[in-house]
C-alpha cells in the first residue's frame, strides 16, 4: 500500500476546494470501502 499527500499550491481565487482519495486495486469491494471511510469522518465544532 502507497500513501502519500502533499500541498500542491495555493488555492485560486474561484477555484472549486475539493479533495479526492483514490483506491487503487483489483476487486474492491466499495461498499465496504466507502462504509468503513465514511465511519471515520470527524464532525464540525460549531464556530
Amino acid at each position: 500500500m502507497i500513501i502519500e499527500g502533499d500541498h500542491q499550491r495555493p488555492w485560486k481565487d474561484g477555484e472549486k476546494r475539493e479533495s479526492r482519495l483514490v483506491f487503487i486495486g483489483r476487486e474492491l469491494d466499495r461498499e465496504k470501502l466507502e462504509r468503513t471511510f465514511n465511519a471515520c469522518a470527524a464532525e464540525a465544532k460549531p464556530n
